[in-house]
């Protein structure tokens, strides 16, 4: 289906629904296509706590985390 096919089917499908909340949701999302990949509350706490330690210059480079990743594999 090309994109102007797969448009014109929602148009159809959108006009002929008398589904107040399907109708509610779609336009939800429409509107917020922009943000969909939202990062979960449980995870930010480990994304901030990373980018403290990327300022304070605790970073492995990629040769230091292989040598720690295969001593992990040995355990």
């Amino acid at each position: 289906m090309t994109l102007t096919e797969l448009k014109k089917s929602i148009h159809e499908q959108i006009d002929s629904s008398n589904n107040k909340e399907l109708l509610e949701r779609v336009s939800e999302i429409i509107k917020g296509s922009e943000n969909l990949f939202v990062i979960p509350e449980h995870m930010k706490k480990g994304i901030e706590l990373g980018l403290q330690d990327i300022k304070a210059g605790k970073t492995n480079t990629l040769e230091e985390f292989e040598k720690k990743y295969q001593q992990w594999l040995k355990k």
